[in-house]
């Protein structure tokens, strides 16, 4: 059996930015050791139930999301890895990931994490525009991502990412491409870059609503997208995947894991996970999740006491879920003889054509045994996934 990955979700935030519809809390900081104990509890009955069931095997990457892990300490976050190590051990030189917010870290920190293994950072900076900035109510400035990034460069950091938000309301192309070239001088190994989505229950919506903001140009946001292609390009990044670019060898092997649907255990309140032919989600409240942790709740690996609803992976979800995925690689693509050995069948058997018909719309095309999405169906790439479903 392959290596597994690991997400781990610390759900505490400072403060919740106004696009944010993650599970982050700003109100149970004070919840922090409590809920580490339970992490740490939870990663320890998971690896009993993997031995339990022949199924135990060493992570090749390790995921703090949040939320901001960096609100953790350094001998939490080392806690954590600790246990893991000791419980389900690691492959060699495994990608261990931190996400930072700019404002929550110092030099000190960043060597403490280098110190526990921590070998990757993703930085939110979302923007090099102070307009953009208070926006999204991020609470760094540009100037205090600068100054973060010398301290992560000389705490020995190689391999860091920046995320950056294109699509806002009011944002121009050329905005847009001062801030794209701000954050390339700041000599990121990896970029990820999202295009805004106004979720319900935001405060952002709630502008929305109210005339507070208008919404945003999606004709502008294609612009955007296709100008952030040619400028990474010209700097030598490859656009790997829809939303990521990376120098090589940089590409965040743990979100591979994700796009090529393979199995991942994901821990914490609100994290979801794939393994041993199932799909699950845990408990989203800390609290919630901390009481059920306090609990022993017999299950099967993967499911922990924790997990709020699971169930088996049937063969059309498996189809779809590698077809999506797996487009979603811009150099890779879906695999279609893996396809066809693993299913019993080729992709336009399963799916009556549709994929010759997306070729034939321009949407998708073939390279050897191969299938991918052109650059007119990165665009609408929702739009080809959809049929898949």
């Amino acid at each position: 059996m392959d290596p597994l990955s690991l997400y781990l979700h610390i759900p505490f935030c400072q403060h919740r930015c106004a696009y944010c519809d993650f599970n982050t809390y700003t109100s149970v900081g004070t919840l922090q050791d409590q809920y580490v104990d339970a992490l740490a509890r939870e990663i320890e009955q998971v690896a009993v139930l993997a031995e339990r069931s022949g199924q135990k095997r060493p992570f090749k990457t390790i995921y703090f999301g949040g939320g901001t892990p960096s609100l953790l300490t350094v001998n939490a976050l080392q806690r954590l890895l600790e246990r893991v190590e000791t419980t389900f051990d690691l492959v060699a030189e495994a990608e261990i990931t931190l996400e930072a917010n700019p404002d929550t870290v110092d030099l000190a920190y960043l060597q403490g994490l280098r110190e526990i293994g921590v070998n990757r950072l993703s930085l939110g900076v979302q923007s090099a525009q102070t307009g953009d900035l208070a926006l999204l109510e991020r609470t760094h400035s540009f100037e205090t991502v600068i100054e973060v990034v010398g301290m992560v460069k000389a705490a020995g950091f190689e391999n860091f990412n920046l995320d950056l938000i294109y699509g806002l309301p009011q944002q121009s192309l050329s905005s847009w491409a001062d801030s794209l070239k701000a954050v390339l001088a700041l000599e990121p190994t990896h970029l990820s870059l999202y295009c805004l989505t106004i979720e319900p229950g935001t405060p952002m919506h709630r502008w929305l609503i109210n005339g507070r903001i208008t919404t945003p140009d999606p004709d502008l946001a294609a612009e955007q997208y296709e100008h952030a292609g040619h400028i990474m390009a010209e700097r030598g990044f490859e656009h790997y995947e829809i939303s990521n670019w990376a120098l090589s060898p940089y590409e965040c092997r743990h979100n591979m894991t994700y796009w090529r649907n393979q199995e991942y255990l994901g821990l914490g309140a609100g994290a979801y996970g794939h393994a041993n032919g199932r799909r699950y989600g845990l408990v989203r409240q800390p609290r919630v999740y901390i009481r059920r942790m306090q609990s022993n709740v017999e299950r099967l690996f993967p499911l922990s006491s924790a997990v709020a609803d699971s169930h088996t992976i049937g063969l059309r979800e498996a189809m779809s879920d590698s077809v999506i995925t797996q487009l979603r690689l811009l150099q890779e693509g879906l695999d279609l003889k893996s396809f066809s050995d693993r299913f019993g069948q080729t992709l336009d058997e399963a799916y009556d054509g549709l994929a010759t018909q997306l070729v034939d719309w321009g949407l998708l095309y073939r390279q050897e045994n191969h299938l991918l999405l052109t650059e007119r169906g990165r665009f609408i790439s929702n739009q080809v996934f959809y049929r898949f479903v």
